[in-house]
């Protein structure tokens, strides 16, 4: 397992390691069609530079537009070596796509570098989401645009509220580190354009995903659940066979069942697109 600078981070870290070889398929492909939007909503063009800042696989930087013969580029760049590995298996020799590891905080391109700074689902998992964005905003041109994804907690379905308040109730027995509370807003619409207006973002335009399925049943819902993030993996991960069993019966006694005998579920996302003065 890698080492980084806080707790939390180690926890991210150990997670896409275990997780990155699941992660473009999970739940039916929802983070190919997050991935899907933000390319959609990046507009790029062929002659433009783009970094891909938290690209994970690299859904959305093998999916940008960038002619390396237009003088085009896009630069992934994640914390995780597990996750770029895979991207880099995917990669087309000159394409004008390349990966480096590194972190969302301190980027690697020098001030006004580029035309578009993607931060996929990115904030929520950082320390200090407010320096990541002034981040973006230093390497961006003038005239340069940010695209901005984040899951919307406050769409969560029952069975989501029941799941992470019991996950809550488990995990008090555990040391397992979390990000702040307020981290959890960050998605909602009117967090998002805040976040971007105060670092002088202008003409901010938010728009949302919602994007559903079911499981069979609890057993099946806890392990789609357990691959959502760090903290409810690592806490599932410590609950023993007794435990694991309880919770399922608590999930099943809480939520009610669709029509169709399973969990109904949905992931929603937040998106949001804004330009350098």
């Amino acid at each position: 397992m890698q080492t980084a600078a806080d707790p939390f981070t180690d926890l991210l870290l150990n997670f896409y390691e275990q997780t990155a070889e699941l992660y473009d398929d999970w739940a039916d492909g929802v983070n190919r069609r997050a991935a899907a939007r933000i390319v959609e909503l990046a507009a790029v063009q062929p002659d433009e530079g783009v970094i891909d800042v938290g690209c994970g696989t690299g859904l959305v930087t093998h999916a940008l537009a960038v002619d390396h013969s237009s003088g085009g580029w896009a630069l992934g760049v994640d914390i995780s070596q597990a996750m770029l590995a895979v991207a880099e298996r995917r990669r087309v020799a000159g394409s004008g796509i390349s990966f480096v590891h590194g972190s969302a905080e301190c980027l690697v391109l020098r001030d006004d570098a580029v035309d578009i700074v993607i931060l996929g689902n990115v904030l929520a998992q950082t320390q200090d989401p407010e320096v990541v964005i002034q981040e973006a905003w230093r390497v961006l041109r003038p005239g340069g645009r940010v695209v901005v994804s984040a899951e919307q907690r406050s769409l969560m379905t029952a069975a989501d509220e029941v799941f992470f308040a019991e996950l809550a109730e488990l995990a008090a027995v555990f040391r397992i580190p979390r990000r702040r509370d307020n981290h959890a807003v960050i998605g909602e619409p009117s967090v998002l354009r805040g976040l971007l207006e105060e670092a002088a973002f202008s003409n901010v335009r938010t728009t949302q995903l919602l994007i559903g399925n079911h499981t069979d049943d609890a057993r099946g819902f806890i392990e789609l659940m357990r691959l959502t993030g760090p903290w409810p993996h690592a806490v599932i991960s410590v609950l023993g066979p007794a435990a694991r069993e309880r919770f399922e019966r608590r999930l099943t006694g809480a939520v009610k069942f669709s029509r169709d005998g399973g969990f109904l579920y949905h992931r929603a996302f937040s998106f949001a697109v804004a330009e350098r003065a």
